[in-house]
């Protein structure tokens, strides 16, 4: 399991923003007990997943640029704060799942002759452009869970993934209960900054 070590490694961590503030006893714990059950339950590489959504300002400039003072303190110089989230996943052997993605803007412009199944991502809107658990759920159950089985037969491995993801509200808790080949293992709180390998 030298690749699961890696990808859930503890060690070498800058601390830094929530780094700080991180559970180091909680995440080792969870280590041994997530040790435990791969190896119980005869978990391969292949078959441990890891999801994780990010934000990303895709408009806004570096907070660090050669931007002339001038043209700095002109009227109308505002940062652009438009984002969109990215959920990302993969497992332990490099499998990547294709990015879930979520904006504002259920029918955006540049989407106009533009068929949304045809895209490199799978596209939702909300409001705020954020996760939700209806989103989360969508997620897993309408796009990854397919993807997981193919991946699995492909492979001529047994469909039963371990997912692992942090604990954030956006994750439905119960939504290990909604698809019997898929386990779902929530990260202790305060150890997103060290376990997290998508954080």
């Amino acid at each position: 399991f030298k690749q699961l070590k890696n990808c859930y490694s503890s060690h070498s961590v800058k601390v830094s923003g929530e780094s700080v503030s991180a559970d180091v006893k909680a995440a080792e714990e969870f280590l041994e007990t997530l040790d435990k059950l791969i190896v119980e339950e005869n978990y391969l590489p292949e078959q441990i997943f890891n999801m994780d959504e990010t934000s990303l300002f895709w408009k806004q400039m570096p907070e660090r640029t050669f931007i002339h003072k001038e043209a700095k303190s002109m009227p109308g110089f505002k940062a652009f704060k438009d984002r969109i989230t990215v959920l990302l996943g993969g497992n332990v052997a490099g499998y990547k799942l294709k990015p879930f993605v979520i904006w504002h803007s259920e029918n955006p412009r540049a989407f106009k002759h533009i068929s949304k199944h045809t895209l490199p991502v799978y596209y939702r809107s909300n409001k705020k452009s954020w996760m939700t658990q209806l989103l989360f759920q969508d997620a897993l159950l309408n796009c990854y869970a397919s993807k997981m089985e193919k991946y699995c037969l492909k492979n001529n491995i047994t469909f039963k993934i371990l997912l692992t993801a942090d604990n954030a509200l956006a994750h439905a808790p119960l939504i290990g209960d909604l698809y019997s080949n898929i386990k779902v293992v929530f990260l202790p709180t305060n150890t997103t900054s060290l376990i997290q390998s998508k954080d």
